[in-house]
């Protein structure tokens, strides 16, 4: 019977040891992982404001590949919401909702996970170097245990499961940064539109890549655009555009296109419709490639465009979603101009596909004589939300 005492008296006090020991234990939690890279703070900041790429960088599908995530609310700032769902313990169901943001600064993530606690977040913070070739990417993950003596208990474990998760997205956000365009659109102003399909005419050429070269190539093609809109009955309806096929090392591939005024026209005395183009099935995509013998007019070529004469195509033009930015000056930056879209497009996760009507295209929408540095363009990137 002494025995049995002894035992419940050392129990008791081993019980308020611990409860004396778990009232001296914080009664929060936080941990901070970080990772440096090399992208512009931009780049980073748009990346982690929306959870439209969320899927590629989390941990959570690093833990459980067959794990389903769901997006809710805004595209991305305030409200952004993404929750999942797994049959993986270690993932577990949950939701990450964006709480508040400073641009270029700082995003305050709210965690709704089986992690012990209560008012979990996760703060991204983006610091420069001091020399502002890097950025360190730093999280900081906060939780409140409250008087939980056993939240307090589990606390003591925080650099596990918590510190791993934040690692491991952190390594999987710079390598998928690592894959974007190096190059800052921050004072460059994109948007979306919606673009109606408009029926073109319009010519491949390729050029050396000097804007001689490319102006020379580009008058060339007008002149046969406007032979052959003259011979159709048909007038130009819209700015010259410039679709880019292929911005190589020493060449550019490119087509010239005018918008027309009717879908359909006359000539020789047949009637034409003009349509969207579908590509055949052996189309390689490079459109500058003609065959050994002209092919007829009225026929598709292997893009699917209707042959006008031995140069000249007509297509309906791409209708969807599209990027634009506007920019007045030399056509010289109009490179840079893509690749900064390019990697808005991959910040803000949406899909782009530069063949086929998927291309970027430049329309000039100055007067054709104006002064090269007076130069005024739209510049369309295709995409899918």
């Amino acid at each position: 019977m002494i025995r049995i005492f002894e035992v419940l008296v050392a129990l008791v006090i081993v019980f308020l040891l611990a409860v004396v020991v778990g009232v001296l234990l914080p009664d929060h939690g936080h941990i901070e992982r970080s990772v440096e890279v090399s992208s512009p703070v931009r780049q980073v900041y748009d990346s982690v404001n929306t959870f439209r790429r969320y899927p590629q960088w989390s941990a959570l599908r690093v833990f459980d590949p067959n794990v389903q995530m769901k997006l809710e609310g805004p595209e991305a700032g305030q409200g952004a919401k993404v929750s999942w769902t797994s049959q993986s313990e270690k993932v577990g169901n949950g939701s990450l909702e964006i709480l508040s943001t400073e641009p270029d600064s700082k995003v305050v993530i709210g965690i709704d996970n089986h992690w012990t606690g209560t008012d979990k977040t996760y703060t991204v913070s983006l610091v420069p170097s001091a020399n502002g070739k890097t950025l360190r990417i730093k999280v900081a993950y906060d939780v409140k245990y409250g008087w939980n003596l056993l939240w307090r208990y589990a606390g003591l474990y925080i650099n596990g499961d918590p510190a791993a998760t934040i690692q491991t997205s952190l390594n999987s956000l710079s390598a998928m940064l690592a894959g974007f365009p190096n190059t800052d659109y921050k004072d460059q102003q994109i948007a979306i539109v919606d673009v109606a399909a408009r029926p073109v005419f319009l010519v491949n050429t390729k050029a050396k890549r000097t804007l001689d070269d490319v102006a020379e190539a580009t008058s060339t093609a007008m002149s046969q655009i406007e032979a052959a809109m003259k011979k159709a009955g048909l007038t130009a309806a819209g700015p010259r555009m410039t679709i880019t096929t292929n911005w190589g090392e020493e060449d550019y591939t490119f087509s010239i296109a005018v918008p027309v005024s009717a879908t359909t026209f006359t000539l020789d005395k047949q009637d034409y419709t003009i349509e969207t183009p579908t590509p055949s099935p052996s189309d390689t995509g490079d459109e500058e490639e003609q065959p050994a013998e002209a092919p007829a007019t009225g026929s598709k070529d292997k893009s699917g465009m209707l042959v006008v004469d031995a140069n000249v195509r007509a297509a309906l033009w791409y209708q969807g979603k599209a990027l634009v930015t506007e920019y007045t000056g030399s056509p010289a930056a109009l490179p840079l101009l893509r690749l900064n879209q390019k990697a808005y497009a991959e910040t803000h996760g949406y899909r782009y596909n530069e063949s086929g009507l998927g291309r970027f295209w430049d329309e000039l929408t100055s007067a054709p004589d104006a002064a090269e540095d007076q130069q005024t363009f739209k510049v369309y990137l295709p995409i899918q939300l």
